[in-house]
């Protein structure tokens, strides 16, 4: 009986595994995702929002993303979109080159494990203001 009960919750925590998304931990992904977001900013980005993700072993992700991070710098000069996606590890996924560009969006849709955005707009401080935002969603 207790061989059973053993055999049960690893298949449990297997199967809760799997449905988040495999590769890793809850605590695992969500240190990969706070680097990846520690990476981006330079020395004169003021942060401005923070939302880090809070790890919840109870999640599973059937319907919503168990880890979520958020966060915002402003930056009192123009931005390369593509400087900006190339640190923070993404590509434009419409294949196309995004060079010279200051302000816009790069996502990668949900796909039912992850899905990211990098925008950058102008502030509403004035001219060569700039908003920077990245958005990361990871079962």
């Amino acid at each position: 009986m207790v061989l059973l009960s053993i055999l049960g919750f690893v298949g449990c925590s297997a199967l809760a595994r799997e449905i988040n998304g495999g590769g890793g931990t809850q605590a695992e992904k969500a240190s990969e995702m706070m680097a990846r977001a520690d990476n981006l900013p330079e020395d004169d980005w003021v942060e401005v929002f923070r939302f880090d993700p809070k790890v919840d072993p109870g999640c599973l992700s059937i319907d919503t993303s168990c880890l979520r991070l958020s966060a915002r710098w402003s930056v009192d000069h123009k931005v390369s979109l593509d400087e900006a996606a190339d640190r923070f590890s993404m590509k434009s996924n419409s294949g196309g080159p995004v060079s010279g560009r200051y302000v816009g969006c790069i996502r990668t849709e949900f796909d039912g494990v992850s899905g990211e955005s990098l925008c950058i707009e102008e502030s509403l401080e004035g001219s060569d203001f700039y908003e920077v935002t990245i958005q990361v969603e990871r079962d």
